[in-house]
């Protein structure tokens, strides 16, 4: 009887090239819905779904729960709706490729937080590649006069969520080792969930009577970009270098602005695509220091 041979690293490559494509159309799909929705119900629609989905596996893994995952996991889980809080109440003021492309900065405050959470100064190649993307967020916001919406408080709220992100790459990094994955990422949803909950509910804007295309919006953000995107992550992650994987996704907000250009018909002007460029250029170099570090 043959034996099955392991997944090769372009099978994990590709599911992470999946993953990043799914995050990239995320950010026009909500935009689009934010025009029925406001973005604590869109949330909670989303999340709750997720949780549903999750649910009857959930069930059947129930021996295999630990209580000691119920602290970090909620740690983990408060980063994570903090950053797609932000996010969402963005998407209500920016466009969706700048929402990318801001959120993608994430990449590199990984080592910037570092500094502040485990006083380690990363390696210059980091830091060069920070100061790029910070310059190409000033060219993608604010330098282009072609552009309608200069630097704003959309923009503001999407990097607050980079930092969150950073920050949950971080906590995840330090406890998910050794855990049970699917129990870690279903404290994650269910806080997640549950914040979003008390957001909406402290605006009063519950509303489960929306249309069809918010349902059908939720449902695909909830399937392909929550459940699928994170168990397909975990399990490429497994196979493949952390190096590999940060580059990979770092293609989410090419995708963004492509699937804007196509879903919204957004556009950039010319200082607007060279801020990109510098951007993904820093997230690169950022990315490079592992390189040197790893091998």
């Amino acid at each position: 009887m043959l034996k099955k041979k392991p997944p090769s690293h372009l099978a994990a490559d590709a599911v992470l090239l999946g993953v990043s494509v799914f995050w990239g159309t995320s950010f026009a799909i909500i935009k689009e819905a934010l025009g029925e929705t406001p973005p604590e119900n869109l949330l909670f629609i989303r999340f709750f779904l997720a949780c549903l989905v999750l649910l009857p596996v959930g069930w059947r893994r129930r021996k295999t729960w630990s209580g000691e995952l119920l602290k970090p996991g909620i740690l983990i889980g408060f980063f994570l709706f903090i950053a797609f809080f932000t996010q969402a109440w963005g998407l209500v003021f920016t466009t969706a490729s700048r929402s990318g492309f801001i959120t993608g900065l994430n990449v590199i405050l990984v080592p910037l937080l570092s500094i502040l959470v485990f006083r380690h100064l990363p390696p210059r190649l980091a830091l060069v590649g920070a100061g790029l993307a910070f310059f190409g967020l000033y060219l993608l916001t604010s330098a282009d006069p072609a552009q309608a919406l200069p630097f704003n408080w959309g923009d503001f709220l999407t990097l607050i969520c980079a930092v969150f992100w950073a920050a949950h790459i971080l906590a995840l990094g330090r406890y998910s080792p050794g855990v049970d994955t699917f129990w870690l990422t279903f404290v994650q949803l269910v806080t997640c969930c549950l914040g979003s909950l008390g957001w909406v509910s402290l605006t009063g804007k519950l509303d489960l009577t929306v249309p069809l295309g918010v349902w059908g919006a939720a449902t695909y953000l909830a399937v392909s970009c929550t459940v699928l995107a994170y168990l397909g992550q975990t399990w490429a992650q497994a196979r493949t270098t952390p190096t590999r994987t940060a580059i990979i996704l770092s293609m989410e907000p090419v995708f963004a602005a492509l699937f804007a250009w196509f879903w919204l018909g957004e556009r950039m002007g010319l200082w607007g695509w060279m801020g990109a460029g510098l951007i993904l250029g820093g997230i690169f170099l950022a990315e490079l220091r592992t390189v040197s570090s790893k091998w």
